[in-house]
């Protein structure tokens, strides 16, 4: 059974560009274990923090593989959109809130997930059950691990199963223009836990469900200490444009404090109170932890940035005016969602999708209607590059103001 099309590849790749290259200023895969055919079935799990987002990055950056996605059941109430998700190979999960009859539908879904994995699909999901803007694991839910387990139980053991956890990270959940790190760890076989289960299912669901939390928590940023959770995460901010790996600077920070706390409490405390103070200044200034905490240029070379900055003040004109149109309608549409965690993945739907494409045709159209195909031609090629321009050059004007702020 294939579980790979060509017109899906061909979607990805395009909605791909989108995400990885316009929508993020960077994304970031480390450690994907390319070893594994695409065909060797699959469970990636990972941390749940900023909705359909998360299940772009993973389905977007997993190699030749299409995953099939467990998505929260509310999402597929309109006949429409239930099409749509259902074609991206998105399954809906059935919560208490939806209903105990709704929930029942599970075992279908439950079933159908066995069945992919057991033919060699790769399916992921998100073991939290919910997600939350907050840089923190919540408890895993057990239902992985009994799909998991009934997969390789129903064909005795042979389907040669492994979970995959990735840590997802984000330098801002909800904002575009930020990075994204896709932080894989090493698979396991669910069949090395087969004589545990079969002497006791119950501990044995426990016991792997603790390992895929443990696994993700340590490719994560995971912030325990939750009264002071926005200074720690700022704290870690400031470490993100070191030389060398950026996640592995955050992490470190994350760990030193995390000690600290547990060996120092009265030293962290202090530490806590002075990040504190020093975050309410500069925030209220408008400058960001990462700013703040790279090495800052000299004065000749944030001169010589801000001329240059100004030379290309034209580009970024032409391309705002050009662009401008296209950006703006899916944040005017985004704005009145009941949960603003969802904005980031509407947009960047519409983005790809509906607003570029069809306000550049439409702005192209008009050119050509008003001078000569040559012409139409030589704007339409400008659009893509200038639009980009445009968009990057605002994020380096606000950087490079930052950086005079700072002297």
């Amino acid at each position: 059974m294939s579980h790979r099309t060509f017109s899906y590849s061909l979607l990805r790749a395009y909605v791909r560009f989108w995400h990885n290259t316009i929508f993020y200023r960077q994304v970031e895969i480390k450690n994907f274990p390319s070893h594994l055919p695409p065909d060797a079935p699959l469970l990636i799990i990972s941390n749940h923090q900023n909705t359909l987002m998360d299940a772009l990055a993973i389905v977007l950056n997993v190699g030749k593989r299409q995953p099939y996605f467990l998505t929260r059941a509310d999402l597929f109430k309109k006949d429409t959109v239930r099409k749509l998700l259902m074609s991206l190979k998105m399954l809906p999960v059935y919560r208490l809130r939806d209903g105990v009859d709704e929930m029942q539908q599970n075992d279908e879904i439950f079933q159908t997930c066995v069945n992919i994995l057991s033919t060699g699909g790769t399916l992921a999901a998100f073991p939290e059950g919910n997600h939350g803007v907050q840089y923190h694991l919540r408890p895993f839910k057990k239902g992985l691990a009994r799909i998991a387990f009934r997969a390789e139980t129903e064909h005795d053991w042979q389907v040669n199963l492994q979970i995959l956890p990735c840590g997802l990270y984000y330098s801002h959940c909800q904002k575009m223009g930020e990075r994204l790190v896709l932080n894989f760890g090493e698979p396991f076989k669910v069949s090395d836990y087969r004589a545990d289960y079969e002497q006791n299912q119950p501990r044995t669901l426990t016991q792997i469900t603790r390992r895929m939390s443990d696994e993700i928590k340590s490719l994560m940023l995971h912030i325990d200490d939750l009264p002071h959770h926005d200074t720690i995460k700022w704290l870690t901010d400031k470490e993100s444009r070191k030389a060398g790996d950026m996640l592995t600077h955050i992490l470190q920070k994350s760990e030193e404090l995390s000690s600290l706390k547990a060996n120092e409490p009265e030293v962290y405390a202090k530490k806590i109170e002075e990040a504190s103070a020093e975050r309410k200044r500069l925030s209220s200034q408008g400058i960001e932890a990462e700013i703040a905490g790279q090495p800052q240029p000299s004065l000749i070379a944030l001169l010589l940035k801000t001329l240059g900055m100004i030379g290309t003040l034209p580009i970024w004109l032409y391309g705002t005016i050009n662009s401008g149109i296209a950006y703006g309608i899916p944040f005017l549409m985004t704005k009145k969602l009941k949960d603003p965690q969802f904005s980031s993945a509407f947009r960047i739907v519409l983005f790809a999708l509906v607003t570029f494409p069809l306000v550049w045709l439409l702005q192209t159209g008009i050119v050509w209607a008003v001078t000569d195909l040559k012409t139409a031609a030589i704007y339409a090629l400008l659009l893509a590059p200038t639009g980009y321009f445009a968009h990057r050059w605002a994020r380096w004007w606000s950087e490079t103001m930052q950086q005079w702020k700072l002297r």
